[in-house]
C-alpha cells in the first residue's frame, strides 16, 4: 500500500469516527444530566468537526478534478456524485464555519443559531460518513 493509500485510509478513519461520533451526540444528547454536559460535549465535537470539514473539502475538490468533465461529454454517476458531495460539504462548511465563529468567539448569545446546529450537526455526520467511505473504497492514488 502506497503512503498517499494509507493517508487516505487514515482519512476516512478519521471522518467515519468523527461522522459516528456526531451522530451519537446528536441522538444521545437528550439523555444527559444538564444543557451544560451536552455543550461542553459540542464544544469537544465541534473542533472534531472542523478538523473533518477542511478533509471533507480537499477530499471532495480531489474527487471533483478526478471525476473531471469535457464539455458534450455525457454526465456520468462519478461526475454526478462528485459535483453532489463538493456542492453539499461547502454548504455545510459555510453554515459550520459560520455559526461556530459565532458561538465561540463571537456574540455571547448564539439561541438564535441552535435550529442551524440541528441541521449542521445532522448534515455534517452525514457527509462525514458518506466521504468516509468514498475515501476507503477509493482506488490506488492518482499522480
Amino acid at each position: 500500500m502506497g503512503a498517499m493509500q494509507a493517508f487516505r485510509k487514515l482519512v476516512a478513519i478519521y471522518l467515519g469516527v468523527v461522522g459516528v461520533g456526531t451522530a451519537a451526540q446528536f441522538v444521545l444528547q437528550g439523555f444527559y444530566d444538564s444543557v451544560d454536559a451536552a455543550a461542553d460535549g459540542w464544544r469537544i465535537i465541534s473542533w472534531l468537526m472542523a478538523v473533518a470539514l477542511v478533509l471533507m473539502l480537499a477530499t471532495v475538490i480531489h474527487e471533483n478534478r478526478a471525476a473531471g468533465h469535457e464539455l458534450g461529454a455525457p454526465v456520468t454517476r462519478s461526475w454526478l456524485t462528485a459535483k453532489a458531495a463538493l456542492y453539499g460539504t461547502v454548504f455545510f462548511a459555510l453554515l459550520f464555519f459560520w455559526n461556530w465563529f459565532a458561538w465561540e468567539w463571537g456574540r455571547g448569545d448564539a439561541m438564535d443559531d441552535l435550529q442551524y446546529w440541528r441541521l449542521i450537526d445532522a448534515g455534517v455526520a452525514v457527509l462525514a460518513i458518506s466521504t468516509a467511505l468514498r475515501a476507503w473504497r477509493a482506488g490506488p492514488a492518482e499522480s
